[in-house]
């Protein structure tokens, strides 16, 4: 049993023998395990996705095809691609990767790839033709919302087998391979709001909110900054894209809409309002146990 303590991350473990930390996409990636040779490996992955799909960096794949707006690519550019559209269409449009324009120029990095004057956006303008990529209308791409998540799944790909425990926590997206005991951050204080225990032996785990980095969340409909909630955490065994892409989505949405859609994909979790009570999933029981709130907070009356 491992001990973590999720959303904005600073993760506490025992009996792990080998623990190292660096930083890639702009991000702390912990990887905690029992096998030396894991971390070197989880790394190299998170550096490749980084210089795929960083908007962070001139050099990046991803930036060469905003500013072309039309690029050959490879088997693992097309798998991120073609998810992020899965998720788009599954929530809805609320995680839409076509708004790179738009949160580039609100972005505060000096050296991220530039943004198209055009505020176009729209899944419509992308084109897939073989193994050719093209963008209409201006419009650039943005994988902040799924990209950790997809660099989780593809380190996971890489070291399965290898391991019995390993734990990768990049920055709130997290998979633990055993069973984890999970402390989620006070959004409202310092310390821990709750604890839950996986019951499963590869549990995902995606936090997200707004905590002391203020809202970083864009609502691609209202074409700004918002939040539904102020702390996110979803957890199931589906792939950590997936629980990346729609806890982007949830942030978002609004509270019945969200609520109903994590049922009905029937992934567990708890979100915290501002108003200082929670919600929690019709199928937690199904990834975690001992659920248990450390401070005072009220499960959220339901709406008449």
């Amino acid at each position: 049993m491992y001990l973590i303590t999720v959303a904005l991350l600073v993760c506490v473990s025992l009996s792990f023998p080998y623990e190292r930390t660096k930083y890639i996409m702009g991000i702390p990636v912990t990887v905690k395990t029992d096998r030396r040779e894991v971390p070197a490996k989880i790394f190299s992955v998170f550096k490749k996705v980084d210089f795929y799909f960083s908007n962070y960096r001139k050099d990046s794949i991803l930036c060469r095809l905003n500013r072309q707006k039309i690029l050959n690519i490879d088997n693992f550019f097309r798998q991120m691609l073609e998810k992020s559209l899965t998720i788009y269409k599954d929530t809805y449009g609320y995680t839409d990767i076509s708004i790179g324009n738009l949160t580039v120029r609100n972005g505060h990095a000096v050296d991220r790839c530039p943004a198209e004057k055009s505020d176009t956006t729209g899944i419509q303008n992308i084109t897939i033709k073989g193994s050719v990529v093209v963008l209409k209308n201006g419009i650039s791409l943005d994988f902040g919302a799924v990209g950790k998540g997809f660099a989780v799944d593809r380190a996971v790909e890489e070291i399965r087998g290898e391991t019995e425990k390993t734990v990768i926590n990049a920055s709130g997206e997290i998979r633990c391979i055993g069973k984890c005991s999970v402390f989620i951050k006070n959004p409202f204080g310092n310390g821990a709001v709750a604890h839950f225990k996986t019951v499963k032996q590869e549990t995902g785990i995606s936090t997200s909110g707004t905590y002391e980095r203020g809202n970083h969340l864009f609502n691609p409909f209202r074409k700004e900054f918002s939040a539904s909630f102020i702390s996110i955490t979803l957890f199931s065994d589906i792939e950590n894209v997936y629980l990346d892409g729609y806890a982007t989505a949830v942030s978002v949405m609004p509270e019945e809409m969200a609520v109903e859609f994590l049922n009905r994909k029937k992934i567990g979790f708890v979100l915290i309002k501002k108003e200082r009570c929670y919600i929690k999933g019709r199928y937690n029981d199904r990834f975690i146990t001992e659920l248990t709130f450390l401070i005072n907070l009220p499960e959220c009356k339901k709406r008449r």
